[in-house]
């Protein structure tokens, strides 16, 4: 009776295999094809779902019907897209432009794609860019106050210090300005002008020895995020030695920069050598700057904590530091930090400095 119970219910079965078949098939046959060909499964397929209609679909933002009143990034511009690292695009496409200070009209897709799927799709953007030699922003890393980037920018920054001295040696305060210009794919042109005030033997102020410099990006590996620069910088006497606001001769300096991260945290270095042309009075320098920090978050306002290792021949100092993005977009930043002396301390005073930037190429803030 049980074999019996068995096999009819296994015949019932059967019979009910082929009208469970017939219905699934009557629902895919009735399924549009469109509607699973709508389905973007390639990094070219998600692009043109989701970005081509405000971006175009060569990437240059020129559509016949704008579908925003802001002007869409154009992607084949290489000096616009490739000086952003990878984790600011993928905060902007995951939550959109307000997150970075960039323009409402452009949503966050973080609900639709997946963090890979992001990621492919940046990769494709980046194709955009037809002159594979610029360097990539996953090898710009944050600017330290002493030890100078790798990476070429466009900025404008004041470096502010104050040395405390005995009562014999007083004090002095030194703000320099520094402005900063790209040329090419690699390259970058600079000049900075320090503004000396001595309290030595009374109170004086003056300009301090001009400086113009140039260097250029030798190597970078976005995926190993290295990068190697090397440059030369030429020393003016533009100050008043009588005054300890500078030199009696020109000096030219060449120097190699490096940098590459490790997981979150990123090390730069700066070797230079310091050789006047003509004073035979004046004696070679080598400086020496090392810094290792890291940003705490991915935002471009973020905070970021370092320390520097900042040497000149045989006097060694530490230099402990802050810098945060005053922006949302973090076109303008500041950063403090204290330099004290380990090594030969009695040729050196402690400092209290910082730094105001701005990267004048990039929106401050977002258009209305």
């Amino acid at each position: 009776m049980n074999l019996g119970v068995a096999s009819t219910s296994l015949t019932t079965y059967s019979d009910r295999v082929p009208n469970v078949v017939r219905l699934v098939t009557f629902v895919v046959i009735l399924t549009p094809v469109g509607v699973i060909a709508q389905i973007p499964s390639t990094s070219h397929e998600m692009y043109t779902a989701w970005c081509a209609s405000c971006h175009a679909e060569n990437g240059t933002g020129q559509v016949d019907v704008p579908t925003v009143t802001v002007e869409p990034m154009d992607f084949t511009d290489c000096s616009v897209t490739t000086p952003e690292p990878d984790a600011d695009w993928e905060l902007v496409i995951a939550q959109g432009g307000p997150v970075a200070g960039l323009s409402s009209q452009m949503p966050g897709y973080g609900d639709s794609l997946s963090g890979g799927q992001i990621h492919a799709l940046i990769s494709y953007i980046r194709t955009f860019c037809s002159e594979p030699a610029w360097p990539l922003g996953n090898v710009n890393f944050s600017r330290p106050i002493f030890t100078e980037k790798a990476f070429p920018e466009n900025e404008v920054v004041i470096l502010p210090s104050v040395s405390h001295g005995d009562e014999e040696n007083g004090g002095q305060g030194v703000i320099k300005a520094v402005y900063e210009r790209r040329f090419g794919t690699r390259g970058q042109f600079e000049i900075s002008a320090p503004w000396r005030i001595n309290t030595v033997g009374g109170r004086s102020t003056g300009l301090n020895d001009v400086t113009l410099g140039a260097k250029y990006v030798l190597h970078a590996n976005s995926a190993s995020t290295r990068i190697l620069s090397g440059g030369v910088e030429v020393k003016i006497p533009t100050g008043t030695k009588n005054q300890s606001d500078g030199g009696n001769t020109t000096a030219l300096e060449p120097y190699l920069l490096a940098g590459f991260a490790v997981s979150d945290f990123s090390l730069q270095t700066e070797l230079k050598i310091e050789m006047p042309m003509s004073d035979v009075t004046e004696v070679t320098e080598v400086v020496y700057n090392v810094y290792g920090g890291r940003d705490l978050s991915g935002l471009p306002s973020t905070w970021s904590i370092g320390i520097e290792l900042n040497g000149v021949d045989d006097r060694l100092a530490v230099t402990p530091q802050l810098r945060k993005g005053l922006t949302k977009t973090g076109a303008l930043a500041t950063a403090w930090g204290v330099r004290i002396p380990i090594v030969n301390r009695q040729h050196q005073h402690t400092q209290w400095v910082g730094y105001l930037l701005w990267e004048y190429r990039d929106p401050v803030r977002a258009a209305p």
